[in-house]
């Protein structure tokens, strides 16, 4: 007997929620960054400024980068075994997802979900295990 993973649309949502969690923690970082030097546009400062500043917001810089890595490690890791579980997909597609997926984590996670989980049947069979 086949196995099937059931994704009616409310656990389309939950995965949508978990799969675009590293999007919206790696862009609040890159938004709080360029609220900070957004004031040295607004006339002519050195450049030695945006080193000043970032160096002066380093830790929270760091934190909040890191924060979003440790968020991004465990969506990665769910993104991976759905995509190897999957039968829908050939082997060359799930190497060229597997790659994606390494290099860009949280983007990658987020256009997954967009591409074979959203519009995916409600009834997706899948192989029993990872190996």
């Amino acid at each position: 007997m086949e196995k099937l993973m059931i994704l009616d649309d409310k656990a389309k949502a939950r995965m949508g929620i978990i799969c675009f969690i590293p999007v919206i923690c790696f862009l609040s970082c890159f938004l709080y960054y360029l609220m900070l030097i957004m004031p040295l546009t607004q006339g002519h400062q050195a450049p030695a400024s945006i080193v000043g500043i970032t160096s002066a917001h380093y830790t929270t810089l760091f934190f909040m980068l890191a924060a979003s890595a440790i968020i991004t490690a465990p969506v990665f890791i769910y993104c991976l075994v759905v995509l190897a579980r999957l039968k829908t997909l050939n082997s060359s597609h799930k190497l060229l997802w597997f790659v994606f997926l390494c290099v860009m984590a949280p983007i990658a996670s987020a256009l997954f979900w967009t591409f074979h989980i959203k519009d995916g049947n409600k009834y997706t069979p899948i192989h029993p295990d990872i190996a």
